[in-house]
């Protein structure tokens, strides 16, 4: 159950580096039950009183929204407690997400599960959450601190590696132009992206990588401006890149503007992407499960809080402190109308949360 929730401005950059699991999350056929954890773990019921204090980004786009809904809806079928979800509006109050640390720690919880709003810079609150008997899970996104208990987020090398593949197949022995566009100066997680992508592209030598500058935005409009001025400087291009789906939006927009064929690939599922992809305006996206993300969550802390296994999915290499990277699915035209949105990614149209301010 959820008893409390809290508004405030926070913010961050997201960064991934560890182990891929889980199935492709195909939708199940009729009349089976879907699995919600996608194979990943068997569902646990708490045994012993546990309760969560949750800190994230915002609840602005569908991702931070599905591990808010995931958290809550797999606590409520675990006997676990949310003692409250404390939520930002922006990236980048760091200071801010101490304060709600703090005051998660005086509800008594027994783990924060964070979503931190930078990579650096936690180490000293999160060790005074482990000096007090408070376990700490990080959550979507990593953070540079030994003092968490383990982690449950993606591969975004792997993101950027699955969108350069399907651009690979698609130009075949064409000579293909690329463009892409890097999204904003800081943000670890869309470095990572693109890196994968551009490393990736590299096993197709007919195809001509052009990337466009760092930019300050994630929106739509961002999207729409640089891809217009790139595709006005390269009118070759037959694809774009961008490491998150309001940019590829605004890239899709700009490519019809300009007249030119350029099939954008992205990541971030959004309705309003899905009929883009039908109609071969988006190539491919990559799924963010955030919805499973917050199930694994509550049922990793449950098995943690009663020193029960957690299985063999769990790295350290490369990492301070245990790791599961959840799979992330490519959607192309072949998988459209297949794949199981509305269990791993998208929360329930009419859900929210009442928030506090």
């Amino acid at each position: 159950m959820v008893t409390g929730i809290s508004k405030y401005t926070l913010g961050f950059a997201r960064i991934a580096c560890a182990v891929v699991v889980g199935s492709l999350f195909a939708s199940p056929t009729f009349a089976e039950e879907p699995d919600r954890l996608a194979g990943i773990v068997e569902p646990v019921v708490a045994k012993k009183p546990l309760k969560l204090g949750v800190t994230l980004v915002h609840l602005n786009d569908d991702f931070w929204k599905g591990i808010a809904y995931g958290i809550a809806d797999e606590a409520k079928r675990s006997n676990v407690t949310v003692a409250q979800i404390s939520i930002a509006g922006a990236y980048g109050n760091v200071t801010q997400q101490f304060s709600q640390i703090e005051t998660l720690q005086s509800l008594g919880v027994d783990y924060v599960v964070l979503g931190a709003a930078a990579y650096k810079g936690y180490d000293p609150q999160l060790k005074r959450l482990k000096d007090a008997g408070i376990g700490v899970i990080a959550a979507g996104i990593p953070v540079d601190s030994k003092n968490v208990d383990f982690g449950v987020t993606q591969d975004d090398g792997a993101i950027g590696v699955g969108l350069a593949k399907e651009i690979c197949e698609a130009a075949g022995s064409d000579k293909s132009g690329v463009i892409a566009l890097p999204g904003p100066a800081g943000a670890e997680w869309a470095r990572l992206r693109l890196d994968g992508f551009e490393q990736a592209l590299k096993a197709c030598p007919n195809v001509t990588l052009v990337k466009g500058a760092v930019t300050g935005g994630l929106e739509l409009e961002q999207g729409l401006t640089q891809a217009s001025d790139m595709l006005q400087k390269n009118p070759d291009t037959k694809f774009i890149f961008t490491p998150v789906i309001p940019l590829g939006l605004g890239a899709a927009q700009a490519a019809r503007q300009s007249g030119i064929q350029a099939q954008v690939v992205s990541a971030t599922i959004v309705r309003e992407a899905l009929p883009l992809i039908k109609n071969d305006r988006l190539l491919a996206l990559t799924s963010e499960p955030g919805i499973l993300m917050g199930r694994l969550i509550v049922q990793f802390a449950i098995r943690d809080h009663e020193k029960l296994s957690k299985g063999a999915e769990f790295k350290t290499e490369g990492m301070a402190y245990p790791t599961i990277f959840t799979n992330n699915a490519v959607i192309t035209k072949k998988n459209v109308d297949t794949y199981g949105y509305d269990v791993y990614d998208l929360p329930p149209k009419d859900w929210s949360l009442n928030i506090k301010q």
